[in-house]
């Protein structure tokens, strides 16, 4: 504790990362467009003063101040949230409150992501970039009972960008930097009466260094090659407004990457091409007075991924992944009172031709209903209950629940707004099709993981400054976890069962006008019982993690900040220990006209040697310039 709380008096010299919840006024090109109402938190229309979860709320201006070029960067600045490797474009775990990756819900504009292909679906955000983002939201805690399975530790929503004003605009944006590297992109936004589009092109790459760290490779294969990396893609949205409460829209991306694989502890040649897309159809109706609201969309999301190598197939290894999802929702506000109910069905696919394993095509079928009730019984009291139930082709039905309830206390030790809140709900997780399926490490007898959980905590809001403090626990049974004595090779089995639990805080203070001081940590203890037995070992999460930032803008035209990220030792990281580490940064950037924006920043300043993840190798001191504009 002396180590972390040494870091307040840092507090001069870091710069300002985005931490916690906010209340988003500006209309910003989201949809719905209301962007006072958090997407993510409910089906049903909510204030931020009336969410009984813990979430957090990145806006397009968080993104652009901290040059954040890939979207699970900014996410390490999130309480609750880690993820496993900050270097661009490199396999990622994304955890919310010591999950796993496959536990956390991916959303791009209402499109549900996860790749079938995968040991367990879930939704890889390694290539994912900020360009054309208007905002993020993160909903921490259980949430299947309004999304399903994937929904176990959190869901990330990501809102695209979207034109609200008449006539064209376009944005672009260039940087070059260490590493070679070379990142851009550029969008065209235009609304012409009905009728708004958007369409983004993005690119980006890098020469190295190698993903092994040659300080953990071993003697007899040390590290000698640079493993570079480059990606680009598309997105696009076009939107009519058909009459004054009925509107269509249509969306999606594409994306190619190419980026290499490492041991843990020594240099591979093997390589991965990975293609993926995502498109969808919406439409939604608003009744003229707002009380009735129906919505309805078709999506699709499909990977492809190539593996290279010595072990490989010289054609490739090939796995393909299809998630396809139809969806009905229907609300009404009745004022005290508001409820929405809605039915979904998603079918999941997948296509493995492997060198080792061999080939197989399986498909799995859900069928799901849901309900949620918004009770507002007394002035400031909001009480929310949601069921769900899925039928799954396989695995049969089963349900989940989740209640919420925020109080909001004005003007309480001089505040403008204190909110009290808490949140208790059951989840689920089907089993992989590659976990149950494949020839040789599949395992047909896998059942649903289930999980129960919740949350308390307050907000607090002042003119000078806001705090977020929350008190979260979660236990999970029926974990699916890799078995050596499971057939010839090892294989899947399902014995396992984890409790977390811990304290995330946040706050923003600012003294004056041109200083922003933000905090954000995490205390967390991550368990798991493999054998039953109550015997609890580490799971390897950092115990504890943080950001603190600074940032001055002393006239309109200049912003100058720092920042600060840090972990403790990971004990039980996977192959080995990681140390603790602290990493600095200085971002900088001058505003030269209402068009022209010029930016600069240094990683890593002190050119620490540090490890997010067992063996894998962080950049050191670089050095990045670019310029946006905007017309």
């Amino acid at each position: 504790m002396r180590r972390y709380c040494s870091y307040a008096s840092l507090l001069p010299l870091i710069a300002a990362t985005p931490a916690f919840a906010q209340t988003i006024t500006d209309p910003a090109n989201a949809y719905p467009p209301d962007e006072t109402i958090i997407v993510s938190a409910s089906r049903i229309p909510l204030e931020p003063r009336e969410i009984g979860s813990a979430f957090s709320v990145l806006s397009s201006h968080d993104i652009a101040r901290e040059q954040t070029t890939f979207v699970k960067d900014i996410l390490q600045d999130v309480p609750g949230v880690q993820i496993t490797t900050d270097r661009p474009g490199d396999q990622t775990s994304v955890s919310i409150r010591g999950s796993d990756n496959d536990q956390v819900l991916w959303l791009i504009d209402g499109i549900k992501l996860g790749d079938p292909s995968l040991i367990s679906t879930q939704f890889q955000s390694d290539h994912l970039t900020t360009s054309d983002v208007a905002r993020i939201e993160v909903l921490r805690g259980n949430q299947s009972s309004l999304y399903g399975s994937d929904a176990i530790g959190g869901v990330i929503n990501v809102i695209t960008q979207r034109a609200t004003e008449e006539g064209l605009r376009l944005n672009a944006e260039g940087e070059t930097g260490s590493y070679g590297t070379m990142n851009g992109g550029a969008s065209v936004l235009g609304k012409y009466g009905a009728l708004d589009f958007r369409l983004t092109a993005t690119g980006y790459s890098h020469d190295g260094p190698s993903l092994a760290d040659a300080n953990t490779a071993s003697d007899a294969n040390p590290v000698t090659e640079d493993d570079g990396y480059w990606r680009y893609g598309f997105s696009g949205r076009a939107g009519i407004a058909a009459t004054d409460t009925l509107s269509f829209q249509m969306i999606g991306f594409w994306q190619d990457s190419d980026f290499d694989l490492d041991n843990t502890d020594s240099d591979s040649s093997d390589t991965v091409r990975k293609r993926e897309y995502a498109m969808a159809g919406q439409t939604r109706y608003l009744s003229a007075d707002s009380r009735l609201s129906a919505d309805a969309s078709v999506s699709r999301y499909v990977t492809r991924r190539l593996y290279y190598g010595t072990y490989y197939s010289p054609e490739g290894d090939l796995y393909k992944g299809y998630k396809d999802a139809a969806n009905f929702n229907l609300g009404y506000n009745g004022g005290v009172w508001s409820i929405a109910a809605g039915a979904n069905w998603e079918e999941e696919k997948t296509n493995q031709v492997t060198a080792f394993g061999g080939a197989f095509r399986e498909k799995i079928e859900t069928k799901s209903a849901y309900g949620e009730l918004a009770l507002r019984p007394v002035e400031n009291l909001t009480v929310t209950g949601a069921a769900r139930i899925d039928d799954n082709s396989r695995f049969g039905s089963f349900d989940t629940y989740r209640a919420t309830i925020a109080y909001v206390l004005p003007g309480l030790m001089g505040a403008d707004s204190f909110k009290v809140r808490a949140s208790y709900g059951t989840g689920a997780k089907a089993p992989g099709l590659y976990q149950l399926f494949d020839p040789a490490y599949g395992n047909p007898d896998l059942d649903v993981e289930t999980s129960k959980g919740g949350d308390v905590g307050f907000d607090l809001d002042f003119k000078w400054m806001s705090a977020q403090v929350s008190y979260f626990f979660a236990k999970t049974r029926n974990e699916i976890v890799w078995d050596y004595s499971v057939g010839l090779y090892g294989g899947y089995a399902q014995y396992g069962r984890t409790r977390k639990d811990g304290v995330e805080l946040a706050f923003e203070v600012n003294p004056t006008d041109w200083i922003s001081i933000r905090q954000s940590f995490t205390f967390l203890t991550a368990e798991q019982d493999e054998d039953r037995d109550g015997i609890y070992l580490d799971m390897g999460r950092p115990k504890r993690s943080g950001a603190t930032s600074v940032t001055f803008t002393p006239t309109e035209q200049i912003s100058i900040g720092a920042r600060a990220h840090y972990r403790s030792r990971n004990a039980s990281s996977y192959g080995g220990a990681t140390d603790a580490y602290e990493v600095f940064d200085l971002l900088g950037s001058y505003r030269i006209s209402e068009k022209v924006e010029i930016y600069g920043r240094i990683t890593n300043l002190f050119d620490s040697d540090y490890q997010m993840a067992y063996g894998k190798n962080a950049l050191g001191r670089a050095a990045y310039g670019g310029v946006r504009y905007s017309f």
